[in-house]
């Protein structure tokens, strides 16, 4: 079971059935949500804030990231990640969660080193089952 994980994601009846998924298969202990990639971001400066005082906090192991949602996507929230925090949170893992079958968002996907996989909606207990490997 992971400690903690972060959802990203602009639907909030998505945000709910993947809280229950995880919950339900003991996925994860913690679960933490945010709206859009702003909400994300932010998340990130208040957990990189609280590490300079407490360098043991807990921190997601995987962010499940949405790519279309209005302010900040998926695609913005991956290059802020990659510059701003990928050198102090180098084990978070990112599972892009996605509406998309476009071939080029899976390509594009493949070119950040912190997508551990790209999953398309609707979330299922079977792919979280899958997604215990990246432990």
């Amino acid at each position: 079971m992971f400690k903690q994980i972060l959802c990203v994601d602009d639907d909030p009846i998505t945000l709910v059935i993947l809280k229950m998924l995880i919950q339900k298969s003991q996925f994860a202990k913690h679960i933490q949500t945010a709206a859009d990639g702003v909400e994300a971001v932010k998340f990130y400066e208040d957990l990189l804030a609280q590490k300079q005082t407490n360098p043991e906090i807990d921190e997601p192991a995987i962010i499940f990231l949405d790519l279309n949602m209005p302010i900040m996507g998926g695609w913005d929230f991956l290059d802020v990640f990659t510059k701003r925090f990928k050198d102090t949170f180098p084990q978070t893992k990112v599972v892009i969660l996605s509406s998309s079958i476009d071939p080029a968002d899976i390509k594009k996907a493949d070119t950040y080193e912190i997508v551990a996989k790209f999953v398309s909606k609707p979330m299922t207990i079977d792919v979280l089952n899958d997604l215990r490997g990246l432990q």
